[in-house]
């Protein structure tokens, strides 16, 4: 569950990869289509069933990543991560494993090593082309049954009784960023073919719609002025969220604090000036409830003062994440907006905001345990249901 990986535990990945890609069988029990929170679960509980699993990730080095928000729990979602790891799922492990002030940040492997050494369960680099289905059984007209998936890079399908699709922001995915707008589900990461979208609205004839969500810019740590800002320390005995845990890895006096600052008027006058920037904010795609964007917010609650926390992105970074400021506007205009507030007044920006549009498939059509109910042994889990959160995606499978 970690934002980056470090250097040598990048090169390990990459060789457990190139390893691993050789091993590939053409059948399986289940296969796996994404390496988010609810992609590692669902593969990681498969195997733990004797099932023969395969986890497809376009990078193993990201699998569970925090693409968003570097941090696991909180008010209603730390109950979540209980009830995973009450089911032996693994986001709570991880979090005691790699958390400082309640963060997942850069410092331990997390799931992905742990995925790797799980039995029966093989992870392989990769896209997923097509969705492999029978052709619709006579006495049950609509009816179809999975029985595989077709990878870019690869001549030959992959046969398996069960696939689950976890694809998160991928499915169809596109970034924007003020006006600009590219296809993607993550920035740094190739697209995901649009072949997939395909098959489960004209093949399997599922209706779709379309979500967003974005992420704050990066800002490099000495450029804050945090003493402008009111620290937070962290508990002096942290609380593990796993039941298998007396303690967190990380020791009370190793904790990294975080910082409270606040928005201002400034703030609120550049986004109203820029909004004619901002394709993403002006398309219909709905957005996260429970973590809007600083556009969104100073649209629905103008006048108002916003929190904004200044998070450590990991023990060796040099970067912030600023809470509380997801924005897709041009990044001359977010460095602008950033600026009007007084602890980032000199901040220098790492990587600028960006949003993100996807495929989402309509719940409705699926049954309580996620199967499409068209489809015998397609299962859907996490943001393709509509979800928000790394811990309501993991707690779906």
């Amino acid at each position: 569950m970690l934002t980056k990986k470090p250097p040598a535990l990048q090169s390990f990945l990459s060789l457990v990869s190139r390893r691993a890609s050789h091993l590939v069988r053409q059948q399986y029990d289940v296969i796996v289509v994404g390496g988010g929170h609810a992609g590692t679960e669902a593969a990681a509980a498969a195997a733990r069933t004797g099932a023969e699993t395969l986890l497809v990730s376009q990078k193993i080095e990201t699998i569970g990543a925090l693409s968003c928000n570097p941090s696991l729990g909180g008010v209603g979602k730390g109950q979540l991560v209980r009830e995973v790891d009450a089911l032996d799922g693994l986001c709570g492990r991880a979090g005691d494993w790699a958390g400082i002030h309640f963060s997942i940040l850069n410092r331990r492997k997390g799931p992905a090593a742990e995925l790797l050494s799980t039995p029966r369960l093989t992870v392989l680099e990769g896209s997923v082309e097509e969705l492999l289905v029978s052709e619709p059984n006579p006495e049950q007209p609509g009816h179809h049954r999975v029985t595989g998936i077709r990878l870019a890079n690869r001549s030959h399908p992959i046969s398996a009784s069960s696939v689950v699709l976890t694809t998160g922001t991928f499915l169809s995915g596109s970034l924007f960023m003020g006006q600009s707008k590219s296809p993607g589900g993550r920035i740094g990461d190739a697209p995901s073919s649009a072949g997939l979208s395909h098959t489960l609205r004209e093949r399997l004839g599922l209706r779709t719609g379309r979500l967003r969500t974005g992420t704050p810019p990066r800002i490099l740590k000495d450029s804050v002025d945090l003493s402008l800002a009111q620290i937070q320390p962290p508990d002096g005995r942290p609380t593990p969220f796993s039941f298998l845990n007396t303690h967190t890895r990380c020791k009370p006096e190793e904790q990294l604090p975080c910082y409270l600052t606040h928005t201002t008027p400034g703030v609120e006058r550049v986004v109203k000036e820029s909004l004619h920037l901002n394709c993403h904010i002006q398309e219909d795609a709905k957005g996260p409830r429970y973590c809007p964007s600083i556009e969104s917010r100073v649209l629905r609650f103008p006048g108002r003062r916003h929190q904004v926390w200044l998070e450590p992105e990991g023990v060796t970074s040099d970067l912030l994440y600023p809470q509380g400021l997801s924005m897709t506007m041009p990044p001359d205009v977010q460095l602008r907006l950033i600026r009007e507030i007084p602890a980032l007044h000199r901040a220098e920006i790492h990587t600028p905001g960006y949003g993100v549009q996807y495929d989402f498939v309509c719940p409705t059509q699926l049954s309580p345990a996620l199967q499409v109910k068209s489809t015998q042994g397609l299962f859907l889990a996490g943001q393709i249901n509509g979800t928000t959160g790394y811990e309501e995606a993991a707690a779906q499978v």
